[in-house]
């Protein structure tokens, strides 16, 4: 190799090291932090490459903000994130930390739930304990595929789970057949594309006032439920469906599958359907403060381009009336 050849190759490398290294923000959280919403607190989260172990690694730093004096108060250390960590969300009001983590034993994938408050953990469970737990794992993060949502009150977190299923045990393992479980070659339909981990989905609900979780009944068997937003009423959640019959079609980055919007009225196990699955997608939910009864949603034309560009329409769950905000021009 030439010295002319080295050059370039040496080039090439520290380019590839200096872009490889730039880090990318994957996700962020914001919470007030006093009464009259003057002090906002932000922990993004960052994606970057370490080039020494060969995997992605996840960073965060927390930002506090005051929106009166527009001036940054405040910026933490970098903090490296587990990556045994499933979920992290921090509520509201700043004050609980939910958090879900994952281990590996033996032939099984154990998942713990905890609830911070501060600096004290005030509630933990592992997901296979049938005496608390209602559900099996915990779905990861993924924009249609699940979601892990405080409420607006900080005081109950509503997420998305599988069902729970009997542990695998190989025969050597298992104290009896009973134990066993199904196959390890049995196959389970999942959402493919990036999304092989979501298989079905059961929403839960964990009340920090009763410290107890709850699976919500009466969820339709046909369904997929993949993203949500709360309202202003402490007991209801709004929904997006996806159906599941008669196959599961791709969901990531495809914003043109028919769904359906839902209410959820956790307390009373109730789920109002609030449009039909019609020739319209129905997208990321976002609820108005302080309106009762209306929220906000991005909706495009089903079996069309997968990114196209999305209409803002307000939504009015007494009237089921969808008003178009900002349209889109066809041209």
């Amino acid at each position: 190799m030439t010295t002319t050849d080295n050059k370039i190759l040496t080039s090439a490398i520290e380019t590839y090291r200096h872009y490889a290294g730039q880090p990318t923000l994957s996700d962020i959280e914001s919470c007030s932090q006093d009464s009259n919403d003057e002090i906002l607190h932000l922990t993004p989260y960052f994606s970057t490459m370490d080039l020494v172990k060969l995997e992605d690694l996840t960073y965060t730093r927390s930002f506090t903000y005051s929106l009166k004096n527009r001036q940054l108060l405040f910026t933490s250390n970098i903090t490296p994130i587990n990556k045994n960590i499933v979920r992290r969300l921090a509520s509201p009001d700043g004050q609980y930390l939910a958090l879900v983590t994952k281990e590996t034993k033996g032939e099984q994938d154990l998942y713990y739930v905890q609830i911070w408050h501060d600096e004290h953990l005030i509630f933990g469970y592992e997901a296979n304990d049938t005496k608390i737990s209602p559900h099996g794992k915990i779905l990861p993060k993924n924009d249609y595929g699940s979601f892990f949502e405080w409420s607006p009150d900080s005081r109950r977190l509503v997420f998305t789970a599988e069902e729970k299923r009997k542990p695998l045990k190989s025969y050597f393992t298992a104290d009896k057949l009973d134990d066993i479980g199904e196959p390890a070659s049995t196959y389970r339909e999942n959402w493919g594309e990036q999304m092989e981990l979501f298989e079905t989905s059961i929403v839960c609900i964990f009340d920090l006032d009763t410290k107890q979780v709850k699976l919500i009944e009466n969820q339709p068997k046909d369904l997929y439920f993949g993203q949500c937003t709360w309202t202003t009423n402490p007991d209801e959640f709004i929904l997006v469906a996806f159906r599941i019959e008669p196959y599961r079609l791709g969901l990531i980055f495809c914003e043109n599958r028919p769904t359906a919007l839902f209410k959820c009225n956790w307390r009373n196990n109730q789920w109002i359907q609030l449009t039909d699955f019609d020739q319209l997608c129905r997208l990321f939910p976002r609820y108005l403060p302080k309106k009762e009864n209306e929220f906000v949603y991005l909706q495009t034309d089903i079996y069309r381009a997968h990114a196209q560009c999305k209409r803002l329409v307000l939504f009015n769950t007494e009237t089921k009336q969808e008003k178009i905000l900002i349209d889109r021009i066809d041209k």
